[in-house]
């Protein structure tokens, strides 16, 4: 982690917060040549740069080899949390169109048996494997681009996506389009002030009040657990940074009996938010 005063170059920030419009924020470190700068008005931490989409892409193509979670052997770790999502679903909306925004390789839609399933994806990669599995209904490139079908959707899930995307405030509107009128949108996100913060805290508020702006209502929210192995302590602690003597031990792990403990992780560092489309009136 870098000092806040090794400032970046040549580039283009935010003038206001994206969620309260405040002009006054304090910057509070950089993480990846990436300026993480905090609201003082409504408490939003956010990435201070502005991208584009190419920039967007080109970062993510450079990490995507990286990312441990997406391993095969750990897909059923993955699929815990999503068949406890589905139990929460289902008890709301038996069946219906649901699409999963960030879809991956369909990992999520595949738990969602008896609902007609779409996907968005824009790893060009992963989106071609979930099209593989479902087709047309699989939209591969930016939600950005994703155009509006004939239809609307019974509910929509953004899972680790939200914090991803050029405009959330804009991408939580486009989500009210896609949706019935009572429709569920379900989004999972980090709270990035503390990895073991106080949920209801003010970047909470910040996120309550952008649902709102974007026409929702938010009915409840949940810390559900997840299953991770054992070694991926070691690779969360390490950041991905190899020369790291954290990754050293994943890598001396990975793989291992020990290494492939499963481990059940609920710190309330990542909360799982339920809203409604507001009815018209």
């Amino acid at each position: 982690m870098q000092n806040i005063n090794n400032s970046l170059q040549n580039k283009i920030y935010h003038s206001f917060c994206p969620v309260c419009h405040n002009n006054n924020f304090k910057n509070k470190f950089i993480i990846n040549d990436f300026t993480i700068t905090q609201c003082l008005s409504c408490g939003l931490m956010f990435v201070k740069e502005k991208l584009s989409q190419q920039e967007l892409d080109d970062y993510y193509k450079k990490g995507i080899g990286n990312c441990v979670y997406l391993n095969d052997e750990n897909v059923e770790n993955l699929k815990y949390y999503y068949r406890n999502l589905r139990a929460v679903i289902t008890d709301k909306i038996p069946t219906g169109k649901i699409l999963d925004i960030g879809c991956n390789t369909g990992y999520f839609l595949d738990v969602m048996e008896g609902f007609e399933r779409y996907g968005i994806e824009r790893s060009l990669n992963h989106g071609n494997i979930a099209k593989g599995k479902y087709g047309d209904k699989v939209f591969v490139g930016t939600f950005e681009d994703y155009k509006i079908p004939d239809f609307l959707f019974d509910c929509i899930t953004m899972q680790d996506v939200l914090d991803h995307l050029i405009d959330p405030v804009e991408a939580l509107k486009k989500c009210n389009k896609l949706l019935k009128p009572g429709g569920i949108l379900i989004i999972k996100v980090h709270d990035l002030s503390s990895l073991y913060a106080k949920i209801m805290g003010k970047n909470f508020y910040a996120f309550i009040m952008t649902l709102d702006e974007a026409a929702f209502n938010v009915v409840f929210s949940k810390h559900m657990g997840h299953l991770m192995f054992f070694s991926t302590v070691f690779y969360r602690l390490s950041r991905g940074e190899q020369n790291n003597i954290f990754f050293r031990i994943y890598k001396l792990l990975e793989g291992t009996k020990l290494g492939n403990l499963k481990l059940y992780k609920n710190l309330h560092d990542i909360i799982t938010v339920f809203a409604v489309k507001k009815k018209e009136d």
